[in-house]
Formats: C-alpha cells, sequence, structure tokens
C-alpha cells in the first residue's frame, strides 16, 4: 500500500519525541546559527541540518538548494526533475526569491526554506505521489500535521502562503489593459500585471473565459524602462528611436499645457516667393524644437545675383535680423537640451554623441 501524506508527515513527527545523537547534533548546530545577530543565513548549511533533524536524512542528495534572481511570483518554488532517458523524476530543486527576501527578516527565509522542504519531503516518500489537496496547491492533511509540529517544536512560523504582496507586485512592472466590459469589473479593472514582457494569450488557463465573457484587446500601457545593460546591447537606430520619442513628449507635453499659439512647434514652409510672404523675423527661434523650412538660399554675394559691382542689392528682412539661420532646403531644429540648433537629420546623432540618455 503507497504512503500517503499522512502517513509520512506522522513518521517525521515521531522521531521527535526522542531525538536521536545525530538529530541532537543537528539541534545543536541550528541553535548556534540562529543565536547570532547575522542578518543572512547560508541556507546550504541550514538545510543539512534540517535534513537531519525534521525529515529523517532522506532529502539529501536529492535534494538541491539554491537562490532564484528570476523567482517573483512567490518566495519559493519546490521544482522537480526529470531524467530524459527513464521519463521519471529523480531529483529536486527547492529554489528561494532572491528578489523576495534579500531584504526581508531572516525568519522569512528560514521558513521559506522549511516550507519547501515539507513538499520535497513529501515527493520522496510518497514516490513523487504528494497529494494536492481540496485546493490543488499541495497544502493538504498531511503538510499541515507537519508544518505544525515543526513550528512547535522550534518556534517557527511556516505557513501555507506567505505574505508579500507588496514586494510581489512591484516586480509585476509590465501591465496590459483591456478595452472591453472587464475594465470597469472589479477586483482587477481589466488589468494584467507580470513582472516578464508576456502578453496575455492562448497559453494562459483564463484565456478562453475572457473571450466568451469580455470579448475585448489588451493593449500594453507601462513598461520598466530598459536598463543599461539593455541600452548598451541597443543599435544605433534603436537609440536614436528612443531619442526621438522623447523629444516627440516634451513637444506634446508644452502643447498639453496650454503654450502660447506663436510658440507652437509648425511644420508649414515658409513661402518667400508667394503673395503671403512671411517675414522670418516673425518667427521664434527660442522655442525647443522649433522646425524652419526655408525654400530659397540667400545670396551674399553680388556678382551671382545678376547686380553690377557697383550696385547695391536690397538687404532682406533676413540679413537685417542676425538672428535668423538661412539653410538651403535643409530643416532645423533647436536642441531641447543645450538649445544648438542643429539640421533635423543630425539631431539623433547628436543627442546620442554629446547629451548620451
Amino acid at each position: 500500500m503507497p504512503v500517503t501524506d499522512e502517513d509520512a508527515a506522522l513518521q517525521a513527527i515521531a522521531t521527535l519525541e526522542h531525538l536521536s545523537v545525530e538529530q541532537t547534533e543537528a539541534l545543536t548546530s541550528i541553535n548556534k546559527i540562529l543565536c547570532n545577530d547575522e542578518p543572512f543565513v547560508d541556507i546550504h548549511e541550514l538545510f543539512g541540518h534540517y535534513n537531519v533533524l525534521y525529515f529523517r536524512n532522506l532529502l539529501a542528495p536529492r535534494v538541491e538548494v539554491l537562490w532564484s534572481p528570476r523567482l517573483t511570483l512567490c518566495a519559493g518554488i519546490c521544482e522537480l526533475s526529470k531524467d530524459l532517458a527513464t521519463g521519471k523524476y529523480t531529483r529536486i530543486r527547492l529554489k528561494l526569491s532572491t528578489p523576495l527576501l534579500q531584504y526581508r527578516p531572516r525568519s522569512d527565509t528560514i521558513n521559506t526554506l522549511l516550507h519547501e522542504a515539507i513538499h520535497a519531503y513529501f515527493f520522496i516518500t510518497t514516490s513523487w505521489r504528494h497529494s494536492r489537496g481540496d485546493d490543488g496547491t499541495g497544502h493538504g492533511v498531511g503538510f499541515q500535521l507537519l508544518a505544525d509540529a515543526i513550528n512547535n517544536h522550534g518556534s517557527y512560523d511556516i505557513t501555507v502562503y506567505h505574505t508579500f504582496h507588496d514586494e510581489v507586485d512591484s516586480y509585476r512592472t509590465h501591465v496590459w489593459q483591456c478595452n472591453g466590459p472587464c475594465k470597469d469589473r472589479p477586483p482587477y479593472f481589466g488589468l494584467v500585471k507580470r513582472s516578464m514582457n508576456r502578453a496575455p494569450g492562448k497559453s494562459d488557463t483564463w484565456w478562453a473565459r475572457h473571450g466568451a465573457e469580455c470579448g475585448g484587446t489588451y493593449t500594453k500601457i507601462q513598461e520598466p524602462a530598459p536598463t543599461k545593460k539593455q541600452i548598451d546591447a541597443m543599435s544605433k537606430k534603436e537609440r536614436a528611436g528612443m531619442q526621438k520619442n522623447k523629444l516627440d513628449s516634451w513637444v506634446k507635453t508644452a502643447a498639453q499645457q496650454g503654450a502660447p499659439a506663436e510658440d507652437k512647434t509648425s511644420d508649414t514652409p515658409i513661402d518667400l516667393e508667394g503673395e503671403g510672404k512671411t517675414s522670418p523675423k516673425k518667427l521664434n527661434f527660442k522655442r525647443k524644437a522649433e522646425m524652419i523650412i526655408i525654400d530659397d538660399v540667400v545670396e551674399t554675394d553680388p556678382s551671382s545675383s545678376g547686380l553690377k559691382a557697383s550696385q547695391k542689392r536690397p538687404r532682406t528682412d533676413a540679413e537685417e535680423d542676425d538672428s535668423v539661420l538661412v539653410v538651403g532646403k535643409k530643416v532645423l531644429v533647436e536642441c531641447p537640451i543645450c538649445s544648438l540648433r542643429i539640421v533635423e537629420s543630425d539631431i539623433n546623432e547628436h543627442l546620442d554623441v554629446v547629451h548620451p540618455p
């Protein structure tokens, strides 16, 4: 008859009534580690002692303990490893979350380690038939029996679920918003938050239900800023695109804040030949990202204009105003950071080289 979680729990609890010599030595070592004021503990050393004291020395060497920098949704996980040749489970990895536990009290790390070790103990003793319980999480009667016994014996606080909700939420920086009816329904209001850049889709168990009940589509509304490493890995074109988007946002923000009409950016060509001639003197060159398009080049050499050397060519408005830059068929923009006027096609390179992000 196969061993159940309850059977395995009772067998482990029975060893705590009269500790063996090995268990007594393990308990002494544990107390010595926990009595110091160090904020961190060596989880591998502790796991070795807990294996002897609480888990009948059955976990080593089949169970590996390690820190995981990518585990952000739960404090710990018990991961089963399959043998590719036989297709059977042979090893277990206990992963503890570096992001969630590194700044929390040392006791949270210890309780999480014991919690996952209980799962590993049941997988090994029940020949991988560890009961999932009524809620499918593996925290059934057997788990609760053994967790309570360990809590009482060593004054621990092993619980079924962790309460690190704020920490978990802080890593969910990729956010999608649904435009369907569910955006007005609690508790999620059409939001999907994730720690990784994986858009909602068919791989989600709730996807089909959402399509039938809501039918809306998801649009990404938030994501974390790229790290320095990610920026360094980008091509020059990708970095230039980031600067262009930043430039666009500056202009948009100014427009939304009610900037005066004469200060607004305009990309309309200035007609110097038609009846509605606009004097360059009236243009505002102080506005950031102001765009100026000149269709003609004002010549400064009288001989090239068909005039005699003794004749004076009439001065234009552009020549009278020294602040006006006249460029042949070029678009000038003012750098939003240093106010230097740059040809539009060179602005991105200027921002990358002179004002790197």
